[in-house]
């Protein structure tokens, strides 16, 4: 019965990920994706992490997610390159990868007391989908992610 959830919960987020390409500026929580194998699944957490993206500009943002995570998404310009942000608190680190035809990794460290950031662009590319995957070094771990399109003049 779970791995039949799952798989509709992964059907769900691409069908999310569709319509976030045709409606312009959205919001959207994290995917739920088959677990890469034992590794537990986060929740949300309740406070903001990273201030969200101007409007105009964002794909998604997620202000704050508990342990590990993932989300979809397709590009709404495909003529403009995209910023992905991952802020992180709580002790450890996040290992970040966006999947898609420009994959990138990169790693946040997240302190204590305050959070930590990291980004990266992916550059402008026709026919552009993703899923952002964030694995946490320890299941408390706080993180926030925001992607937007990068438009000249910003």
């Amino acid at each position: 019965m779970k791995r039949t959830k799952t798989r509709t919960l992964t059907a769900a987020a691409g069908v999310l990920g569709v319509t976030l390409a045709f409606a312009g500026t959205a919001s959207a929580q994290p995917a739920d994706p088959a677990p890469a194998s034992d590794e537990p699944f986060g929740q949300p957490g309740t406070g903001q992490i990273l201030p969200p993206a101007p409007d105009e500009d964002t794909m998604f943002s997620i202000p704050d997610w508990i342990g590990n995570g993932s989300a979809v998404t397709a590009s709404v310009i495909e003529t403009l390159p995209i910023a992905v942000t991952v802020g992180c608190q709580g002790g450890g680190s996040v290992q970040v990868h966006v999947g898609g035809l420009a994959p990138a990794d990169f790693t946040v460290q997240c302190p204590v007391d305050s959070v930590g950031v990291g980004s990266v662009d992916i550059p402008a590319r026709p026919g552009r989908d993703f899923q952002f995957t964030v694995h946490t070094s320890d299941p408390s771990i706080h993180w926030g992610i925001n992607a937007l399109q990068i438009r000249s003049g910003h």
